[in-house]
């Protein structure tokens, strides 16, 4: 007679190979594109069998609707985890900072969230409309959460009254991602240059979306 283990410690297992399962996936499909996912390879090179992967997520397009969610749900936690200052603008430039740290970390999911490229399931698509999944992009907690400082940021009169926050949102994100998105690719010389543009990057976007009042907050805090 075994004894089973308690429910807790099974959970973790089980989440421990699920996280497993969508790393290596996540590198296998960015490194080999579509035709390199195949579930027995998946399983074989995380040590556990074809049916653990069917178990997990259903089949293939659950499994790559899983990795976009992953991805999301990890760009979420590192912009939770940083700082909330009081002063919006101030949580605005951290939670950019904590973008770029995500996608430096996890290059693999950070080429998934908005690629043309790889086969995405159509439960990720906005059926009623045949939009492309990107579009989907706002409804994360990740986009909601800059969007949240955006929105405090007019609220302060930081940025202007007359520009709609998801307007104001989606260009800083494309800007961010833009960088970022260079800087996996290999675009600059090495990591302290792409610091140095990453920063002038987001001073840049700023910049052109403060009001006088916000300006005049920019240059304090730059300043100081």
């Amino acid at each position: 007679m075994t004894i089973a283990e308690p429910e807790s410690t099974a959970g973790k297992k089980r989440l421990a190979q699920r996280e497993a399962l969508l790393d290596a996936a996540s590198e296998m499909l960015v490194h080999g594109g579509p035709d390199s996912i195949s579930l027995r390879k998946l399983a074989s090179r995380v040590g556990t069998s074809t049916m653990a992967v069917y178990t997990a997520f259903g089949g293939k397009d659950g499994l790559i609707a899983a990795l976009f969610e992953e991805a999301f749900d990890r760009l979420a936690a590192a912009e939770s985890a940083a700082p909330k200052h009081d002063e919006p603008l101030l949580w605005l430039g951290e939670l950019a900072r904590a973008y770029r740290g995500f996608a430096l970390k996890n290059p693999s999911y950070y080429a998934l969230m908005i690629s043309a490229t790889l086969p995405i399931p159509d439960s990720l698509h906005h059926k009623e409309t045949a939009e492309p999944a990107a579009r989907g992009v706002s409804q994360h907690a990740s986009y909601q959460i800059m969007l949240s400082a955006v929105e405090a940021c007019i609220a302060d009169g930081t940025f202007p009254s007359d520009r709609e926050p998801d307007e104001l949102a989606g260009a800083l994100w494309s800007a961010v991602h833009g960088h970022c998105s260079l800087e996996l690719a290999g675009f600059h010389e090495n990591r302290e240059a792409a610091e140095k543009r990453f920063n002038l990057t987001t001073e840049a976007i700023l910049r052109g979306l403060l009001t006088p009042k916000g300006l005049e907050k920019f240059e304090s805090f730059t300043r100081g």
